[in-house]
């Protein structure tokens, strides 16, 4: 097996980790690697990627927003996390992992930030309406702007490029009010992801437009995000929508804790 960077034309090597990992966020990946490079590694066994990670340097942290491994390779996830933590010293990380892989992490010195869940939508029938007048109400023509904003207000730190460039897909959906946004893409042809989608405070009506929005434009297919399980009123409104608990996970950290706003954030 070899452990390094991700090499060039890495597309093709990914099937099999495609196959085991239903939720491997190719599109994320290919992203990352174009501005981060540097940051993107892979485990491979006979020119197949048993395991992948890539990670995106902000102002004051850097955000490992990809950790797929294949699951009959369990020891490759801590390889890739060392491998990379070599390549980023000195540097404060998060990164949202699985409640049941913390253990093998704890050890590299990450402590656990909040708990999330993994809230999956999966094409329930659920009754509101959405007519013309929605569909204006969530289509802000200021959406960028108003992202990079609130997202600064959230996370503490200035993302412009990952909001407004590195984050935005050509089937990106934007949809956004002057008091939040949810960018939601197609990750596969079975799921669509829900990340960012970032409220500022008190905006409990926006975010439910919102959130019949994308069920009305996206809902023929399994819609996903990952939620602050200890924020109600989060958690209340995913299950008031019929999405289901698909997970459990940590936002985990290595150097100085975040700041993050977790009130204001209803999927990372």
């Amino acid at each position: 097996m070899f452990i390094g960077y991700l090499r060039k034309e890495f597309e093709s090597s990914l099937e099999a980790l495609s196959l085991s990992n239903a939720l491997l966020d190719v599109e994320l990946l290919k992203h990352t690697f174009e501005t981060y490079p540097q940051y993107c590694f892979a485990a491979y066994e006979n020119d197949e990627i048993v395991g992948v990670l890539s990670a995106y340097k902000f102002e004051n942290r850097i955000l490992i927003n990809v950790l797929e491994v294949d699951k009959k390779y369990p020891d490759v996830l801590e390889r890739l996390l060392k491998l990379f933590l070599k390549n980023a010293l000195n540097e404060t990380i998060y990164l949202l992992v699985e409640q049941k892989v913390f253990p093998k992490i704890e050890a590299l010195g990450f402590s656990i930030f909040a708990p999330f869940i993994r809230y999956m939508h999966f094409g329930d029938a659920v009754a509101f309406n959405f007519s013309n007048t929605h569909a204006k109400q969530v289509n802000i023509e200021n959406y960028e702007e108003t992202a990079k904003k609130i997202d600064k207000l959230v996370f503490n730190e200035s993302r412009e490029e990952y909001i407004a460039k590195d984050c935005l897909f050509t089937n990106s959906l934007k949809l956004g009010t002057q008091s939040g946004i949810l960018h939601s893409y197609v990750v596969n042809k079975k799921y669509i992801k829900i990340s960012p989608w970032i409220m500022k405070d008190e905006a409990f009506l926006d975010a439910q437009k919102l959130l019949r929005g994308v069920l009305y434009y996206r809902g023929l297919k399994k819609i996903y995000g990952y939620a602050p399980s200890e924020v109600k009123e989060i958690t209340e409104l995913y299950e008031s929508y019929k999405f289901k608990k698909d997970g459990l996970f940590y936002l985990v950290y290595l150097g100085e804790k975040p700041t993050i706003k977790l009130d204001n954030l209803y999927a990372i």
